[in-house]
């Protein structure tokens, strides 16, 4: 597993629930390493609210797109524009307030501009997925202010393979008709470690209890192809690293929801460069990515609406390092660049240049009875464009974390954080039709930075067969910016523009699993719970509803089995002009099994989705009264795994 100090932080290994690693030894997968904050220490030594998808876990809740492969998870949700496009939602933020990564550097796409962009990742080809709750901008900045989601591809690697490993996956499922593979090789040659990966997928428009779009059974122009792959090089020596990357992504979809069968076409280019010198007193880290992104937003016709191109650079350059007094941390510098080229009657954003420029220090220290972490970012941030009124200002970032043991496993920790994050050229700059949405969308750019303070409570129980996680957060915010309707109506549309106020979000969420005796059986419950509100007492929009889930599980040798249930409950608490979600509960069941006869480490699996087959709106998704989830599916697989 890739280990890379830029991503430590105070976590290092988390516990996945018991029953749903589904190794042959589950108590291998138990604990699991991921790269996730600055300083690589143990989930009883860190503030941050972290969770990671690894293993059998990830390969049964994998999902066509990223968001919703992640939106089972406590806190998080979806931004669901279709099996084409969805990005995560944290604590009831998106968009460009949750950064989504690489093998931790940004995706460097326009997904953060729309909901109906799709992030250009396959997580097909993730070996992990990694995501931290709350603000995590020390290391990545004010675009991620609500947290991130990281997916490792392990194209370029930290230490020697020591042998050959590789996967092929077959899938197909029933709701969406998908038609699947991916396959990944890592391998050592002398002192260098190679990786090769691909993926492909395709789905038809997918089916649904009742109708959409005036068609009953299924969603019209909900379908999908995606193609993707990499190459990856590293060469490891006893101090220094050196490694090269390439990747090309591909995907068309439909836009579901739409009087048009619109389509998108959306190709990206990435390199990614890394060079790394480790010493016993300093280890440094550079890593560089670069992508070519183009995205053509087609008529029924085939004629391009609307093109996007962009040309991304991102160089991040980080130490770790042991200081006097018992203190260990890292610090470093990041740069990037945005181009941005929008085209078309429909482009409601102009063209613009983002250039951003942050330096960050973290230290930690333990003490004998309680341990705390200390972080600063400053960030300065240039946009501009011909014709534009540029936009320039620096943002400062500082945490506090603290964490008390109190024996027997028990951990109580606090968190207080002042967050900045600059206004996007979205929010700055938009005024024009954005037909993915059926808004006019206008932009301000007298837009002042957006400022917070976050507090964080929380309660940790780490003993035997129990795993017990409790959280309480309250983030209070000056000049929030929000998208808001303006009863006005525009080239036919209802006409919103971005404002800024003050706002709040609270929440809770709690996590308990519990493997009674050690024994084959385990039960997992969690909930969760954001409101955010305006300071005029307004609701925000698109706000998640307290959402509770249980799993039950079996597993024996080689054979696993699982039933849950997520409840989602009536969200009534909603914004000027927008309509409640009805609640509606989700059934799943899951079977896996590694036949012993069979050659390798064969795994078949099989999941049933929405098994009450329920009409399922999800209220994060700005076409959640147009397009429900999927109904009743079922997925089969073969998964062939060597090397292990």
């Amino acid at each position: 597993m890739q280990q890379n100090p830029l991503l430590a932080s105070a976590l290092a290994a988390v516990l996945i629930p018991p029953g749903t690693a589904l190794a042959e030894d589950p108590d291998v997968l138990r604990e699991i390493v991921i790269t996730a904050t600055p300083v690589a220490e143990g989930l009883a030594t860190t503030s941050q609210a972290v969770g990671v998808l690894a293993g059998d876990e990830l390969l049964l809740k994998l999902e066509p797109t990223l968001g919703e492969t992640v939106a089972g998870e406590p806190g998080v949700h979806s931004t669901y524009f279709g099996p084409g496009s969805s990005r995560p939602v944290i604590r009831g933020l998106g968009g460009d307030r949750v950064q989504v990564l690489t093998d931790g550097l940004p995706t460097l796409d326009v997904s953060g501009l729309s909901e109906d962009h799709a992030i250009a990742i396959d997580p097909a080809l993730s070996e992990q997925v990694e995501i931290i709750r709350g603000p995590a901008t020390l290391l990545y900045g004010t675009g991620a202010s609500g947290g991130i989601v990281n997916v490792v591809t392990n194209r370029l690697h930290d230490r020697l393979p020591e042998t050959a490993t590789g996967m092929l996956e077959l899938r197909a499922d029933t709701a969406h008709e998908e038609r699947g593979m991916a396959g990944r090789l890592d391998s050592p040659l002398g002192a260098w470690a190679l990786h090769v990966d691909g993926a492909w997928r395709e789905t038809d428009d997918y089916d649904i209890p009742g109708s959409a779009g005036g068609v009953r059974g299924r969603v019209p122009n909900s379908w999908t192809d995606t193609r993707s792959g990499g190459v990856g090089a590293t060469r490891i020596g006893e101090q220094w690293l050196v490694g090269a990357a390439a990747s090309h992504h591909a995907t068309e979809y439909g836009i579901p929801g739409g009087d048009e069968a619109i389509s998108i076409d959306l190709q990206q280019e990435r390199y990614d460069f890394l060079l790394g010198r480790r010493s016993d007193a300093l280890d440094w880290r550079l890593e560089a990515g670069t992508t070519r992104y183009r995205h053509a937003e087609l008529e029924p016709e085939g004629d391009i609406g609307t093109l996007y191109d962009l040309d991304g650079s991102e160089v991040r350059l980080a130490f770790q390092h042991r200081g006097p007094f018992g203190l260990q941390g890292s610090s470093g510098l990041q740069w990037q660049q945005l181009d941005l080229l929008a085209r078309g009657e429909e482009a409601f954003v102009p063209n613009s240049r983002t250039r951003t420029l942050g330096a960050f220090l973290f230290q930690e220290r333990s003490f004998s009875h309680w341990s705390l972490e200390l972080g600063a970012r400053l960030d300065r941030t240039e946009v501009d464009g011909e014709g534009l009124k540029g936009f320039a200002g620096e943002a400062l970032n500082l945490s506090m974390g603290v964490l008390v043991p109190l024996g027997s496993g028990s951990t109580l920790i606090g968190q207080l954080a002042s967050i900045e994050r600059h206004p996007s050229a979205t929010e700055l700059y938009a005024d024009g039709p954005h037909a993915a949405t059926g808004q006019y969308e206008i932009g301000n750019d007298g837009f002042d930075s957006e400022r917070g303070i976050h507090l964080e409570l929380g309660w940790r129980l780490l003993e035997g067969s129990t795993t017990l996680e409790l959280r309480a957060f309250y983030t209070d915010y000056d000049r929030y910016l929000f998208l808001a309707p303006t009863g006005e109506v525009e080239d036919e549309l209802p006409v919103f523009e971005f404002r800024q106020q003050g706002a709040s979000f609270h929440g809770l969420e709690a996590r308990l699993d519990w493997q009674p005796g050690g024994g084959p059986w385990s039960l997992g419950v969690f909930g969760d719970l954001v409101r955010a509100r305006l300071d005029d007492g307004s609701n925000l929009p698109r706000i998640p509803p307290l959402r509770l889930g249980g799993e039950l599980s079996y597993q024996r040798e080689r054979l696993t089995a699982g039933i849950s249930a997520r409840h989602h409950l009536e969200q009534d608490h909603t914004a000027p002009g927008e309509t409640r979600t009805a609640g509606f509960t989700l059934l799943e069941a899951e079977l896996a099994w590694r036949p012993a006869r069979l050659p390798g480490d064969t795994l078949l699996f099989l999941r049933g989705s929405n098994l009450l087959d329920e009409v399922a709106r999800v209220h994060s998704s700005p076409l959640k009264d147009r397009v429900p989830l999927p109904g009743r599916s079922v997925t089969a697989g073969v998964r062939l795994s060597f090397g292990r």
